[in-house]
């Protein structure tokens, strides 16, 4: 009898995976050529804020919304005018590619974040970009801390960092960020990727970015608070799940196996246009790829996919949307000032009408000693409303506008030897 109680012992804790505390180090930090699948979903697992020790947590329908690769190379490999602040000044051993701008609508190659992986932590030093050639690093004054070693539960830590980035008749980027960081929980963790042992850290972020674009005369500052969950394993390099909050938005991404194609992020204004001086037109954001809900901000700090102008002269129009991950782009569209026919912009130089604005009756001067002329009237959107002949008088020739609406209206005047056109404002 005794031995048949000896087995079920022994099968109940033989047979069934038993997980013990684990200790994260150096190890187990990103390496030298990993190359890591990981999914994306805007939902958030139900109790991914409990924690405890031992804590068993089960994300298994976990669904992913996109997916992506996170790769890492030495940052001796990085180009070289890199070097000089992350490798000899900031003692950088790790670089990671990455694609986004830090300068909304600013094209950027050769984009790296760097990382110092040591005995004691695993911090991010900053990224560095190449901008029409010339190389822009943005590194902090202090690195960035995520992980301090070792970790045992309870353990803290904390880390200020800053930069900014100056590109004269360019933009101005900066950005403050203030992170503090507990060992608050381990356990056995359940994701569509398996089940492993685990220790948790959770992370406070307070951070402040702006960005300034001197072509645009627009900033677009954020203040942001940010609350990371992250799952480590031994030897995975990264976390196995990381669930961010940000206000009421929540994120989730994990370390998983091929499902999907990933597809970046993209923002669309269509093509450049011009329309009639007055035109009231709706501008379109199409949005494809990274990972919904989409937040979009325009420089005209309208929010929205969609916003409505009325075009009084030539403008930029350029909006950012950002992803649930954090993920953005943006794109600019340039909407110009059409003229009706037989007007330019260089024409309104020409002669003016007078009065202006009028309550009526316009009078021209025209240059010369011409003995005729005809005066077109045109409204902005280029629909012709009267033409007539007239006898300039002393070389003034006059017309009267009190039979129409109060508003803009466009006088072409065709005389033997000149074609102009002037603006004038109704108002009676």
């Amino acid at each position: 009898m005794r031995w048949i109680v000896a087995f079920f012992i022994f099968f109940a804790w033989f047979g069934t995976p038993v997980f013990s505390q684990i200790v994260i180090n150096q190890s187990d930090m990103p390496k030298v050529g990993d190359t890591l699948r990981v999914s994306s979903t805007n939902v958030a697992p139900a109790g991914y804020a409990k924690t405890a020790m031992d804590t068993a947590w089960n994300f298994a329908a976990l669904l992913a919304l996109s997916q992506q690769i996170d790769t890492f190379m030495s940052a001796t490999a990085t180009p070289t005018s890199y070097q000089l602040f992350f490798v000899i000044l900031g003692g950088a051993n790790l670089a990671s590619p990455r694609s986004g701008s830090p300068i909304p609508g600013l094209p950027v190659t050769q984009g790296f974040t760097f990382y110092k992986n040591s005995s004691t932590s695993f911090s991010e030093l900053g990224s560095a970009y190449t901008v029409q050639g010339l190389p822009i690093p943005a590194k902090y004054d202090n690195p960035d801390k995520y992980y301090e070693f070792p970790m045992p539960p309870g353990h803290t830590w904390s880390s200020t960092a800053s930069f900014s980035l100056n590109l004269p008749n360019v933009a101005y980027v900066s950005t403050q960020r203030y992170r503090t960081s507990i060992v608050d929980g381990w356990g056995t963790l359940t994701t569509p990727y398996g089940t492993f042992p685990t220790v948790r850290v959770k992370s406070t972020l307070l951070e402040h970015d702006s960005v300034y674009i001197d072509s645009l005369s627009t900033g677009f500052p954020f203040n942001r608070n940010i609350i990371e969950y992250k799952w480590l394993g031994k030897g995975q390099s990264i976390p196995l799940l990381q669930v961010n909050e940000e206000g009421s938005l929540v994120t989730s991404t994990y370390r998983d196996i091929c499902r999907m194609s990933a597809k970046p992020l993209s923002i669309t204004l269509g093509h450049d246009t011009a329309v009639f001086l007055g035109t009231t037109i709706t501008l379109h954001a199409l949005i494809s790829g990274g990972t919904p809900p989409y937040q979009v901000v325009w420089n005209t700090l309208d929010t929205g996919r969609n916003i409505t102008i009325t075009v009084q002269s030539i403008q930029t129009y350029t909006a950012i949307v950002v992803d649930a991950l954090q993920n953005f782009a943006s794109a600019q569209v340039i909407v110009s000032i059409r003229y009706p026919p037989g007007v330019d912009e260089y024409g309104l130089n020409q002669p003016e009408g007078y009065p202006n604005p009028t309550q009526g009756p316009v009078s021209i001067t025209l240059p010369g000693g011409n003995v005729s002329a005809e005066i077109q009237v045109f409204t902005p959107q280029g629909r012709k409303i009267s033409g007539s002949a007239g006898h300039p008088v002393n070389g003034v020739i006059t017309t009267d506008l009190s039979g129409l609406p109060d508003g803009l209206y466009f006088l072409r005047v065709s005389s033997e030897d000149h074609v102009f056109t002037t603006k004038v404002q109704l108002r009676k």
